[in-house]
């Protein structure tokens, strides 16, 4: 398989800022699958569900044609509350309460052996969604082993990052990965900054490729030998935020893995979230005439944008 997925299954319910609200959406890393299979058709998804995982999301990965391996070792599929305020940070709560959340992470571990059941020798990345207590993340070395020449890329959990006693546990594993991803209000937690430059010299000391999220801003790389960042697209079309992390995290991986600019690379992502956002849920299906369409807009996008170096849009 080209590129592999693997994270949080959950099913959300969504409280919206403005008082709407969206009952049982996909969640986690539902949204990075389709940020890969948005751009490339070889896409594997892995982790660990209930046996009402096919109800809910079955249907979706049979149409986009994902190769799920997801194990059913739980007694259900994990929920959980997502509640926006209206600057746009989000918290989210387990319905099921903190002792069964403790158990599915237990139980419902992501392997390393369930990773190279996927792995061929046309693997080109894998895309783990991980905090450091869902133990996967301690076993980084493993999984780079299973694609030596490939992309491994980590989006690093938003509550790890703002937690100062985390820090030192997740330089380590950046150092493991090839690339990393977290939000601008992430790193003002990770970096205890609000300094736009501090936050940019901390993440180019990382030693690695980090894809920094900046909302409706847009997205870029920080890496040790710079940064640039590619204004969002579609934003005007926006219907719904959530998953648009995960999904241009994901299509960000494509880029690094095949060798392209971090211009187009950001460029990807950016129109990957722009899809995201236009309905409830990732995009539901992406066919022939949805490539087309994002070639175009991505050629569009490269002659058009002004890209900014060195500095945060």
């Amino acid at each position: 398989m080209d590129y592999i997925v693997a994270g949080y299954n959950m099913l959300t319910d969504i409280y919206y800022a403005d008082g709407s609200t969206l009952e049982n959406s996909p969640g986690g890393s539902f949204y990075a699958a389709s940020g890969v299979r948005f751009w490339r058709d070889r896409v594997a998804y892995v982790g660990t569900a209930g046996p009402d995982f096919d109800a809910w999301y079955g249907p979706w990965f049979r149409a986009n044609g994902i190769d799920c391996r997801v194990k059913k070792c739980l007694p259900h599929t994990l929920k959980y509350t997502l509640k926006y305020r209206p600057d746009g940070i989000w918290a989210e709560e387990c319905l099921y309460g903190e002792e069964y959340e403790a158990m599915a992470k237990d139980v419902g571990r992501i392997t390393p052996e369930m990773l190279g059941e996927c792995v061929d020798g046309d693997t080109k990345g894998i895309y783990i969604e991980a905090s450091l207590s869902a133990k996967i993340a301690d076993h980084f070395p493993a999984v780079k082993a299973l694609i030596p020449r490939g992309c491994l890329m980590w989006e690093v959990n938003g509550d790890d990052l703002r937690d100062p006693s985390m820090k030192g546990a997740i330089l380590e594993r950046i150092a493991q990965v090839d690339a990393f991803s977290m939000n601008l209000d992430e790193a003002k937690g990770f970096f205890q900054t609000e300094d736009a430059s501090a936050i940019l010299t901390g993440l180019r000391a990382c030693g690695k490729p980090c894809f920094l999220r900046l909302g409706e801003k847009g997205a870029g790389f920080v890496t040790p030998e710079g940064a640039v960042f590619a204004p969002s697209v579609g934003t005007a079309d926006s219907v719904d935020p959530t998953g648009c992390g995960n999904c241009s995290t994901a299509a960000a991986m494509i880029g690094l893995a095949e060798g392209l600019s971090l211009e187009e690379t950001a460029a990807m992502a950016n129109l990957a979230a722009a899809y995201c956002a236009k309905q409830n849920g990732p995009w539901p299906l992406t066919d022939a005439a949805t490539r087309t369409a994002a070639a175009e807009a991505l050629g569009r996008y490269m002659e058009e944008t002004t890209f900014v170096y060195g500095r945060l849009l």
